[in-house]
């Protein structure tokens, strides 16, 4: 018994001696670990020093990689259409991506910004919508715009498809200007006019290329005639809960060869904006134009006329419902059928899922001058995502 206590006084003394060296190791090491901060230190302050000294290039370079990146977004128009031809027409009885566009927008310096809007299809070759330099502080406080875009001339033409309250342009559009509207390269300016009025006015003046949008016949296939343009603008506030916004533009262009400006066309546009309460609002929108067709080949003298008037609701934060009806006489119909017109009835219902995100049903119904009759369904979803897009309205 006694061996045995005595083994384990032992063994006991003989651990506690092995034990006791532990916490000189432990100083040791956390010395080292503070040698090893102080020479970490050392290594950023030096770093520190370095980019005080470094040259202006290296922001520069931080600069082009963060802030002079242009704004990138992408808008999807997605179709379904069904229509009464038998014909085959373009997205016409299908769903379609009808148009994506990307788009592509940023400031050049402080004077000047470029926008691109690059458009692709299901059923049309891809192709540039708009690419054009804005160029600030001219002037006269005059904007300059140099490249292709869409000019100011009435409402619907100026923007993309996704800022309208209906799928489709309105049909004077389509008639006279083109199917997917009008958009040429050219230059324009713009500038606000200083009346001393309680309106307030801007006018715009600009040369574009010759020729129509898709499908356009109002001038010639000759882009080398260009068109002439002008737009007044003026905007007045009727009381807390009342707009009114009304202008007056002129172009003039060729339909042939020559250097004559034989077309003419007169626009005047109206549109009187309602706040209801806050989460209802009622909007009236109308557009004439007035053509005047001068030494035309083909007996096509003398002046037609093309005009749509659109009523748009909203009930609810998310909802709208509206109306527009179309009255357009095409621009070949000759002398003696002059008078004959195209006539359409559209309705339509708007839900917008967000901002960004949009659905509409529209059922339309078109009596042409040529005695046909073409009755439309059409469901649409428009989508926008990244950091510059077109506002969905």
């Amino acid at each position: 018994m006694k061996r045995i206590l005595f083994g384990l006084l032992f063994c006991c003394f003989f651990c506690n001696t092995v034990v006791q060296p532990a916490p000189a190791r432990a100083s040791d090491d956390l010395a080292a670990e503070v040698a090893a901060l102080k020479v970490k230190l050392s290594e950023l302050e030096a770093r520190m020093e370095e980019q005080k000294s470094a040259p202006a290039v290296q922001s520069a370079d931080r600069s082009l990689l963060g802030k002079w990146n242009p704004s990138i977004g992408v808008v999807a128009d997605i179709v379904a259409k069904l229509n009464s031809p038998k014909e085959d027409a373009e997205g016409s009885d299908r769903i379609s991506a009808r148009e994506v566009e990307i788009v592509f927008g940023s400031d050049i310096d402080a004077y000047s910004r470029l926008d691109v809007t690059v458009s692709f299809s299901d059923f049309e070759d891809a192709g540039l919508e708009e690419a054009y330099v804005t160029r600030f502080g001219l002037p006269f406080d005059t904007i300059a715009r140099l490249g292709k875009f869409k000019p100011k001339v009435g409402k619907a033409i100026p923007v993309h498809r996704d800022s309208l309250e209906t799928v489709d342009e309105p049909l004077v559009i389509q008639r006279y200007f083109g199917a997917e509207g009008y958009n040429k390269a050219g230059l324009d300016v713009t500038t606000l006019l200083q009346t001393g009025l309680p309106v307030t006015q801007e006018v715009s003046i600009g040369m574009l290329e010759g020729g129509n949008g898709e499908e356009g016949a109002l001038f010639g296939d000759t882009r080398r005639r260009p068109t002439m343009y002008s737009h007044l603008k003026n905007y007045v506030d009727i009381s807390d809960e009342t707009n009114a916004e009304w202008g007056f533009s002129y172009l003039a262009g060729s339909r042939d060869e020559d250097a004559d400006f034989e077309v003419q066309v007169l626009g005047s546009d109206l549109t009187l904006k309602h706040q209801l309460s806050a989460n209802q609002a009622l909007k009236l929108q109308g557009e004439v134009f007035n053509v005047n067709r001068e030494e035309t080949e083909d007996d096509l003298d003398g002046n037609i006329w093309g005009w749509y008037g659109l009523a748009d609701l909203r009930v609810a934060p998310q909802w709208s419902v509206g109306f527009r009806y179309d009255n357009v006489q095409p621009v070949d119909n000759p002398l003696e059928n002059l008078q004959e017109e195209d006539t359409g009835y559209t309705g339509y219902v708007t839900f917008s899922q967000s901002e960004f995100a949009r659905w509409r049903v529209q059922a339309s119904q078109f009596d042409l001058s040529d005695g046909n009759k073409d009755t439309q369904i059409m469901l649409q979803g428009t989508f926008a995502i990244g950091e510059h897009k077109h506002k969905i309205q």
